[in-house]
């Protein structure tokens, strides 16, 4: 289906109705996306040729050309909104697809180019503009349909800005965010890959702050999850440090070294893949106390425990159902 048509929009909104506007846009559901390995896959192909545009580049009606930017919220950006497989789909359908050239990039320059891309810095010719991360305000083009993660959609301060020349600029905003099934289930969303992302970077975080308060530990040599060529790779270098734990210990001054996991859905699951590489024992929430209080923890491996609402969360006193028997 046409990307405009099954899609909410932000258009030519006062800034005293962006409430109402990122209100009315939780009613909105949309059409075809799918996780692929490498990225978003968006089915972004317009309907039938005859309904697209013949003029120039860009506006809202849309004309057959998509545009892919180089993501820079990071220095070491390597993420795509679509691979190229997914270009070679759109291409074979159709659609043109321009790719702003990148060297940081998961796929290189050349692997868009045999799936049919037109490589150039220059995106003022597509009508749909995908991105991953937020756009900066500089680059973004009037009357185009961009389609990223915005983060405004619960009126985030830090993107109000954006979100105004967004209004000002009568661009369409489609946020992955806010698509959903016919459940109301989002459809593009952090899961297993995010876990497993997100622990490698934790356990690096934490050899950091440790080393900051005078403590050498095996955290230390645990690398950011983008140093690593690939998962594999990551996952050596966690049993490795694993090993050096299992073997020398933890120092006492904060053992036992717990991990809580708030949760058990994708996410979760993801980093308890990363974490079960260490040695390590899990414990309820009603064990964690004990944990440390009795002083009998094992040094040599690291404890887990994963809790659900019901344990770190209870109803205010006077609220509707307190005393049910929900509580930490």
């Amino acid at each position: 289906s046409p990307l405009p048509s099954a899609l909410f929009s932000y258009l030519k909104l006062k800034r005293r109705d962006r409430a109402a506007c990122i209100t009315a846009a939780r009613m909105f559901s949309v059409g075809q996306m799918a996780w692929r390995r490498s990225g978003v896959a968006v089915r972004a192909a317009v309907a039938g040729r005859r309904a697209m545009s013949s003029g120039g580049g860009g506006g809202l009606k849309g004309n057959g050309v998509v545009g892919i930017r180089r993501e820079d919220k990071n220095r070491w950006e390597r993420r795509v909104p679509i691979a190229p497989e997914h270009v070679k789909e759109l291409s074979e359908a159709g659609v043109r697809v321009v790719v702003q050239p990148s060297h940081l990039r998961i796929f290189t320059d050349g692997e868009y180019a045999r799936a049919g891309a037109k490589i150039a810095e220059d995106l003022s010719e597509a009508s749909v503009i995908l991105g991953v991360k937020e756009v900066p305000i500089r680059d973004l083009l009037p009357d185009r349909t961009y389609v990223y993660f915005s983060h405004t959609t619960k009126a985030q301060e830090y993107n109000m800005q954006m979100l105004d020349t967004v209004l000002a600029r009568n661009i369409r905003l489609i946020d992955y965010e806010r698509m959903v099934d016919a459940r109301g289930d989002r459809v593009v969303k952090f899961g297993r890959f995010a876990g497993l992302a997100g622990m490698v970077d934790v356990l690096h975080g934490l050899g950091d702050r440790l080393l900051g308060t005078g403590y050498m530990t095996p955290f230390v040599h645990l690398g950011f999850t983008h140093s690593y060529p690939n998962l594999d790779a990551a996952r050596r270098a966690v049993a490795e440090l694993g090993e050096e734990i299992r073997q020398n210990g933890l120092p006492a001054d904060f053992a036992p070294l717990t991990v809580v996991f708030t949760g058990n859905g994708a996410v979760s699951q993801g980093a308890q893949e990363i974490f079960k590489l260490l040695p390590h024992e899990f414990v309820r929430p009603d064990e964690l106390r004990t944990l440390v209080e009795a002083g009998t923890a094992d040094r040599h491996k690291v404890y887990g425990c994963v809790v659900d609402v019901a344990d770190f969360a209870e109803l205010r006193e006077g609220a509707a159902g307190a005393g049910a028997g929900v509580g930490a």
